[in-house]
Parts: structure tokens; sequence; C-alpha cells
């Protein structure tokens, strides 16, 4: 088993777009996947049980895995939790005419 803590760092934190890009990921995976925010706890393959996680920014999640491929799992969410799941501002780029 492995298990790790990262802190949620995007703006909106956990909202319906990183909730599909979290499932998404772990269904790569053949090990068990699970996520805890705040003594909550949830299967990473179900998109509404990670969305009423409600981790909002600034929040810790635990990633915790277990199976034949375990440390790939973890090593993946933990890359697209940690980095805030490449989102950026909206707008913030766009020129205006």
């Amino acid at each position: 088993m492995q298990r790790v803590q990262v802190k949620i760092t995007n703006a909106l934190g956990i909202h319906a777009l990183p909730s599909a890009k979290i499932v998404q990921l772990a269904s790569r995976f053949s090990c068990s996947v699970w996520l805890a925010v705040r003594g909550r706890r949830a299967n990473a393959r179900s998109i509404v049980a990670v969305m009423l996680l409600a981790a909002a920014v600034g929040s810790t999640i635990t990633i915790e895995t277990s199976g034949p491929d375990e440390r790939e799992a973890i090593d993946a969410l933990t890359d697209l939790i940690g980095s805030g799941f490449a989102e950026k501002l909206r707008g913030s780029a766009v020129p205006r005419s």
C-alpha cells in the first residue's frame, strides 16, 4: 500500500473537470485508488464520490493506492493534483478586441 498527501492548489479546488481528470487517470491502473479529505473517503474511479469530497483550494488530499501498479498510480495522481490540474485563469491570456 502507498499513501501520500498533496495540497490542492488550483483556484477552484476539485470541481467537475478536475474530478473527471482524476477518475480518468485512476481508471488506467489496476490497483485500487482512494482519496480522502477531512475524514471523507472516496473511490477515485467514481466521479460522484470524488466531487462529493468537496476539496477546496488549500486543503490536503490523501491519495492511497494498493495493488500491482500502486507506485505508478500514486505518482501519476500526485503529479496531476500537484500541478493544479494544469488549469489557467480563464480570460487572462485572451486579448480583447
